[in-house]
Parts: structure tokens; C-alpha cells; sequence
């Protein structure tokens, strides 16, 4: 059985970053909810998070070594090594295959901030390390971004399905239940990404980006000429 539609989840059929990102989530769900109460209170989040994350452009261009716009498989390990970030080569090549969700064989900026994601989230340890990613200033967006996703997900299963995020938009608009529900549909289809019926914690992320307005490499520098 595949995950299409379905909370009996089979974490079998699925990549290993992705069962490993499923189980981080559930392992969160089991030490407490989400700290928060309504998605109001996320909105309040996203010019801080938005800041946050305009601080990586540079970063990213940093490692794009040849100046592509996208970041290789080469040029990633050359970024783990210099944020100190320690995972096998092997790893490290499924984490660009994960991020890069174009299947373009390069990972843009967008893509870039799933990768750190993936690594901040996957490399926590029992003795937590000073920083998992090597830029601890961006810690705490990405534990508020886990904490956005564990509030959509309601059973903490570690998959958002439609029902829970058409739930989740709802409760910031009491008694308007026709709104919300098409809000929540329109959600959750700009973030499954793969069309299963299910969003994994990867895919939310690459369409929380955009929520909160960040822009393609392209974009940013022509609003810099301008």
C-alpha cells in the first residue's frame, strides 16, 4: 500500500529522508503539541521569518561556487564541510536528491533553505551540539517552522493531510467554514507537491517560502538593480 489518501502511513514505500523526517516529526508529537494555539499567531511570525531567511541569499551564493543559480552535489559537500556540518557523502547526496524538487539536478536558493532545514531538523543529537547547521542565528526559525507544521499536523502523524489543514484554516476564521475550507483547499494543493493526498514536512516547507514571501535568486536581483 502507498501513502496516497491515507493515514496508515508505509513508511516502507518511501524515501530514507523522508521516513526520517516522519519520524522526527512523530517523536516531536509525542513530547507535546505545538506551541501554537491558532494560525493567526504563525502569520504573526512570518516578517521575522522572512528576514531569517533573506539572510541565507548570501550563503547560498557563497557555495554556488560557478555562479548558476543552483548549488551541485560538489558544491553542497563543499558547504557541509565549511559549516562543519557532518554527514557521510552519502548522505549528503540524498539530501540534495530530497531538496531538489524540480528534479533539475541543482538546488536554487528555495531548495537551499529545505536543505538546511532537512539537516537541522534530522541532525539532532541526545548532548544538542551548539549549532546542527553551522549557522545557529537560523535555529530558531527553523524550530518556529517545525512548530507551524506540527500545529497542521493534528493527529502527529508526521503528514499533513487535506482534512487537517482545511481544520487548521478554519480555526482562524470561526463561523465562516465555507471560506476556510476553500482557503485550506488552495493550501494544501500548493503544498503536495507530489499530488499523493499527503504533505510531508520537505514539501511544506518549499511552499511555506513562499507564504512568507521569499523570492528566486532572479527575482531578489532585479529588485536590487531597480
Amino acid at each position: 500500500m502507498g501513502i496516497k489518501g491515507s493515514k496508515d502511513v508505509q513508511l516502507n514505500d518511501v524515501s530514507k529522508i523522508e521516513r526520517r523526517m516522519v519520524e522526527a516529526m512523530r517523536k516531536r508529537a509525542k513530547a507535546g503539541p505545538s506551541p501554537f494555539k491558532s494560525f493567526n499567531s504563525i502569520l504573526m511570525k512570518f516578517p521575522k521569518i522572512d528576514k531569517s531567511f533573506e539572510q541565507v541569499r548570501g550563503v547560498f551564493k557563497k557555495f554556488d561556487k560557478d555562479d548558476s543559480g543552483t548549488i551541485d552535489l560538489e558544491e553542497l559537500k563543499t558547504c557541509f564541510r565549511e559549516l562543519q556540518v557532518e554527514f557521510t557523502d552519502t548522505e549528503v547526496k540524498a539530501f540534495h536528491e530530497e531538496s531538489d524538487m524540480d528534479k533539475s539536478k541543482g538546488v536554487d536558493f528555495k531548495e537551499f533553505i529545505i536543505v538546511l532545514a532537512l539537516v537541522y531538523l534530522l541532525g539532532e543529537t541526545g548532548a544538542k551540539p551548539k549549532s546542527r547547521i553551522g549557522l545557529a542565528e537560523l535555529e530558531s526559525t527553523f524550530e518556529t517552522i517545525v512548530d507551524t507544521f506540527r500545529f497542521f499536523d493534528k493527529d502527529g502523524d508526521g503528514y499533513v493531510s487535506r482534512k487537517e489543514m482545511i481544520t487548521a484554516i478554519n480555526e482562524a476564521s470561526p463561523g465562516q467554514s465555507s471560506s476556510g475550507e476553500s482557503i485550506g483547499v488552495k493550501r494544501f494543493e500548493e503544498m503536495d507537491w507530489d499530488k499523493n493526498g499527503m504533505i510531508t514536512f520537505k514539501e511544506f516547507l518549499f511552499a511555506f517560502t513562499d507564504w512568507v514571501g521569499i523570492e528566486e535568486e532572479e527575482d531578489a536581483d532585479e529588485d536590487e538593480e531597480e
